[in-house]
């Protein structure tokens, strides 16, 4: 599946800016018929993980919440 700016920014949760600011990184990405830059799904979903696992502050909510869940039980 092929998304738009807008589309990929909805699916991972981040904005526009984000996303072309990923691009300019080095994120895979071409024109559609319309001449509008498409990022195939699988490549943003890629690329999201990637920057999540070196996000410091995403590690650390992820590992916070892991810890409350293992409390609760």
């Amino acid at each position: 599946m092929w998304l738009t700016y807008r589309e990929a920014a909805r699916r991972v949760r981040r904005s526009k800016d984000t996303v072309r600011r990923w691009r300019r990184q080095g994120m895979p990405m071409r024109f559609d018929d319309k001449g509008r830059r498409i990022v195939q799904e699988k490549v943003l979903l890629a690329w999201w993980r990637g920057r999540m696992k070196a996000d410091p502050v995403f590690q650390a909510r992820v590992r916070a919440r892991l810890r409350a869940e293992m409390e609760e039980s």
